[in-house]
């Protein structure tokens, strides 16, 4: 099996791993932002998570594609280290640990955050109602005349 594109995959790996270490950041900001009824920074922290989804996305189809490579069929990562070639399995093994253990924090705390969001999405919603109805009360804004006379 060819060492260095395993090694390639495995880089694959961390940066999939970093990428669940910004979603697991975004999520702890998210709660945050709920717990504090700042409805602006809930939205700024979605916008974000779609599109760190949008690149967990493009992982998954290089993932997919360097396992074809390799000769593996789609396996999960606990199987991934009876693949690894040798002198490799050491390597294998830590990739794998550091994104498990790396998911299951972003897990941790996307859970956290849905459960803050479905407890305070009564006030979000009221939040937001309130807003709107701030907005549409607000009379427009007289357009700017400018003088070019000079």
């Amino acid at each position: 099996m060819d060492h260095g594109l395993w090694r390639e995959y495995l880089k694959l790996l961390e940066g999939l791993g970093r990428t669940m270490d910004q979603l697991a950041e975004i999520e702890r900001k998210k709660t945050e932002a709920v717990s504090s009824s700042n409805l602006n920074a809930v939205e700024d922290c979605m916008t974000r998570e779609q599109a760190l989804s949008l690149s967990l996305r493009g992982f998954e189809q290089r993932r997919t594609a360097m396992l074809s490579k390799l000769g593996i069929p789609d396996t999960s990562l606990s199987q991934l280290e009876q693949y690894s070639p040798e002198g490799l399995e050491l390597e294998t093994r830590r990739a794998v640990e550091d994104l498990r253990r790396q998911y299951e924090m972003f897990q941790s705390a996307a859970s956290v955050a849905r459960n803050t969001l479905e407890c305070n999405l009564r006030v979000i919603e009221r939040m937001r109602a309130s807003q709107e109805k701030a907005a549409e009360a607000a009379p427009p804004a007289e357009p700017r005349q400018y003088d070019f006379r000079g």
